[in-house]
């Protein structure tokens, strides 16, 4: 992954189900964007099986790779990638995008010269970006 120099990610760890999560996302929403003009979210789940609920290194690996085939899709006036959490046997990474069927497009463009993932695909009209904000607020809320 390209980090763009305005943007700021923070990492912070939770637990879910006794295992641990890990949490990575931009800190505050890009320079530049409007949030009602990236008003769909897509949610991707890639499912695995671990003990420890974190990814073997070849999970991880491909993890990675499908990351980096989809970063060019990581710009204002497409969509933009804000939060991405890793345990208790799952990865997901959460987009806002302009729109969800032109994204779907280009996500398979990208795609297609790369191995079958076995992810899973949902799509929710989000204009507030609340999913993203409630995190945020949970993340920087006293514990």
């Amino acid at each position: 992954m390209v980090v763009k120099s305005e943007d700021v990610f923070f990492l912070a760890r939770g637990e879910e189900d006794e295992k641990p999560l890990i949490f990575r996302g931009l800190s505050a929403v890009p320079t530049g964007v409007h949030e009602a003009d990236l008003p769909d979210r897509v949610a991707i789940v890639w499912s695995y099986d671990s003990q420890n609920g974190m990814p073997d290194s070849n999970t991880n690996i491909a993890q990675i790779t499908f990351e980096d085939t989809l970063e060019s899709l990581d710009v204002n006036a497409v969509g933009r990638l804000v939060l991405v959490v890793t345990g208790n046997n799952r990865k997901e990474w959460h987009w806002y995008v302009r729109d969800f069927d032109d994204w779907m497009v280009q996500m398979n463009q990208r795609l297609e010269t790369q191995p079958f993932y076995p992810i899973e695909i949902m799509h929710f009209y989000e204009p507030d970006w609340a999913l993203y904000k409630n995190f945020i607020v949970g993340v920087r809320a006293p514990h």
